[in-house]
């Protein structure tokens, strides 16, 4: 039992400690690191990205069942938009 400790620990240990010592190293590698600032968007600039839009939700339509259009709004939400 002893040599199989030794056998499995020991590789095991040395792998961890060297995968810290990357991590510390890389850490203070990117320390320094100057990013390229992003621009923020406001709504005077004319938005250059494609249309994205997602749903939380695999809920179908209830404005049938309850006979109120809003109803939808309350569910999923609404998107409008230049599409």
């Amino acid at each position: 039992m002893d040599g199989l400790i030794v056998a499995i620990g020991l590789p095991v240990t040395i792998v961890c400690i060297i995968a810290v010592v990357a991590c510390v190293v890389s850490m203070a590698w990117a320390f320094g690191a100057k990013y390229p600032k992003t621009e923020n968007y406001t709504l005077s600039k004319q938005w250059k990205r494609e249309p994205l839009l997602l749903s939380a939700t695999e809920v179908s339509p209830v404005s049938a069942a309850h006979h109120d259009a809003s109803v939808d709004d309350l569910i999923g939400g609404s998107a409008s938009g230049k599409w």
